[in-house]
C-alpha cells in the first residue's frame, strides 16, 4: 500500500473516531445540563475543539480518491 492509500485510511479512521467522539461527548453534555453537573463550557470548548479538526480531516479526505 503506497502512502497516500495509508494517509487516506488513517484519515477515514481518525475521522470515524472522532465521529464517534463527538456524539459521545454531546450526549454527555446533554446529562451534564439536564443534571447540573460538571463543566459543560469546557465540554463545549472540547467539542468545538473536535468539531475544527473534524472539519480538516474532511477537507484532507477530499483529497483521497473514493476507492482508497
Amino acid at each position: 500500500m503506497d502512502s497516500t492509500q495509508e494517509r487516506c485510511r488513517h484519515l477515514r479512521q481518525l475521522q470515524n473516531n472522532l465521529i464517534h467522539e463527538l456524539q459521545q461527548l454531546q450526549k454527555d453534555l446533554n446529562l451534564e445540563e439536564y443534571e447540573g453537573v460538571g463543566n459543560p463550557i469546557q465540554t463545549i470548548n472540547i467539542v468545538k475543539s473536535l468539531q475544527k479538526t473534524l472539519q480538516t480531516i474532511e477537507v484532507e479526505l477530499e483529497k483521497c480518491s473514493p476507492d482508497v
